[in-house]
């Protein structure tokens, strides 16, 4: 019989609770969004890996395009992803990973892509604190690509309109930037 023992969970993530964006005593919050684009987001979806300073992953993210969406400001175009909230202890961490699954049409019907994308993007959070660490888009279309970017006014404005979430002041804004090449 094969046994297999977790020596760690992956962190929860979701919604804040309640209206707020103060986390848990002792955790952080890491606010990322997770965007993609493809020419069937239909039949698309996307993940990210964070990892800590062992490199271990300590949270996942998925999200559907045809279920998620980033809603923005009133008025703004909505963006198809997930504004992904992490809780997670004080500490070194990094981007580590984002990934993809799509369906192209092809000569002999439709064809499964898969493509994973290595990614070296660090950040620190600091116990009570909550970190907006900007976007990590996955383009399907054409040349498949991740790209980081900071999509503020778009990602408060979820926030505050499907977050309810009223004073945002208190959040530290942190874009993810790469940092030399990716760890296996």
């Amino acid at each position: 019989m094969l046994r297999v023992r977790l020596t760690h969970r992956l962190r929860h993530h979701g919604r804040p609770p309640q209206g707020t964006l103060t986390p848990p005593p002792g955790q952080a919050y890491a606010i990322v969004s997770l965007t993609g684009k493809a020419f069937d987001p239909d039949r698309a979806t996307i993940g990210l890996s964070v990892s800590d300073a062992g490199g271990r992953v300590v949270s996942q993210d998925v999200a559907s395009l045809i279920t998620d969406t980033v809603f923005g400001e009133e008025g703004m175009s909505p963006a198809e992803g997930k504004l992904v909230l992490m809780t997670l202890p004080p500490g070194d961490y990094r981007v580590s990973g984002a990934w993809a699954h799509w369906m192209e049409d092809g000569v002999f019907g439709a064809d499964l892509r898969m493509r994973q994308f290595p990614l070296n993007a660090p950040f620190h959070l600091d116990a009570g604190e909550t970190a907006y660490l900007g976007q990590v888009q996955v383009e399907m279309s054409f040349l498949p690509e991740v790209k980081l970017s900071d999509e503020r006014r778009r990602d408060f404005g979820h926030m505050r309109r499907v977050w309810k979430i009223k004073d945002l002041s208190q959040v530290r804004i942190r874009p993810l930037a790469a940092a030399g090449p990716a760890h296996p």
